[in-house]
């Protein structure tokens, strides 16, 4: 077989890769209710899990999938620092980045699978040497379940809840707070290039897919109206530029010896062109907007005026 890479979709081939005999060993973080179909282990095998309370509160881990395995005769442990996705068998092991759920058959998920023996052996290793371990009994379990009807789907480290459309989430919904300001273009002084440098998160290397979503700061003299979660449309008069709307994602920052001024981030999409600014007027005068005061900054009221300002690129 020798060493194979399988993704975006890697499931139904850990799903045949693990179908040997002998004994399975696995430790994959966090189980949905259909783990038992990705996933089909039998008396003998040995699958640790994180069934921490933070993990079942947050509805990662499935009590039902945890009592399912339990009483087919499968060891089933907790730890509650596992993040890892690995499995060996007697022949194979994957070596990868996908729990066993729902979301991650969905997600883009990918492991490496191999018959290498230094890494079957390497993989066995880990998992007897995971720590802080609890037995997955019966008690455990109805414990589990408490916590899971008391808790809810939300996002934990590493892990989310659900599949999220990212077109959906790249502005507010809805959409209730939006500025239309000018855009200027002005040099950093050292100090507001140092709490630029302070909050900004890093950088990721060029290589890869190339970005959708980028950071952008917005400097103003001092602290407005303007809050996270709200979109703010630039405006160009002098190159006569429209551009696509951008989202707070920070509270603001003061600026240290600027006389008030304050930093905000802004989450811009990468693929939206800036529009010229007289089509833009025309689009709206004919959609029932002949005062949309794009040459103006201003906070838009009206609720039409902000679909339809949305609705130049398709959002």
């Amino acid at each position: 077989m020798g060493t194979t890479f399988h993704g975006p979709s890697p499931w139904p081939h850990i799903t045949r890769a693990i179908s040997t005999r002998g004994a399975r060993h696995a430790a994959i973080a966090y189980l949905g209710q259909d783990a038992p179909d990705l996933l089909p282990l039998r008396a003998g095998d040995v699958l640790v899990v994180n069934a921490s309370k933070a993990a079942i509160r947050a509805h990662a881990t499935s009590p039902a999938a945890l009592a399912y395995y339990v009483n087919k005769g499968v060891r089933v442990l907790s730890s509650p620092t596992l993040h890892a996705k690995v499995i060996a068998t007697s022949r194979r092991a994957v070596v990868g980045s996908a729990n066993a759920s729902e979301n991650s058959a969905f997600a883009d998920d990918a492991v490496i699978i191999t018959d290498d023996p230094e890494v079957i052996a390497s993989v066995r290793t880990f998992i007897d040497r995971i720590d802080e371990i609890t037995e997955v009994d019966e008690v455990f379990i109805d414990n589990a379940t408490r916590e899971w009807e008391i808790g809810r789907a939300v996002p934990i480290p590493g892990v989310s809840g659900r599949i999220r459309d990212p077109e959906a989430e790249f502005l507010p919904a809805p959409v209730t707070r939006m500025f239309v300001k000018h855009a200027v273009d002005y040099e950093p002084s050292p100090t507001e290039q140092h709490v630029l440098d302070e909050h900004r998160p890093r950088q990721r290397t060029t290589a890869g897919p190339a970005a959708k979503y980028q950071l952008e700061s917005l400097r103003l003299d001092r602290t407005s109206g303007v809050r996270r979660g709200d979109v703010v449309v630039f405006v160009s008069i002098d190159d006569g530029w429209i551009y696509p709307p951008a989202v707070v994602v920070s509270d603001p920052m003061k600026i240290p010896r600027s006389g008030g001024s304050v930093l905000y981030f802004l989450r811009i999409r990468t693929d939206l062109p800036p529009l010229p600014l007289t089509d833009a007027e025309k689009a709206l005068t004919d959609l029932g907007h002949p005062g949309s005061r794009l040459r103006t900054d201003h906070f838009v009221r009206s609720p039409s005026l902000r679909t339809d300002l949305l609705a130049l690129w398709d959002l």
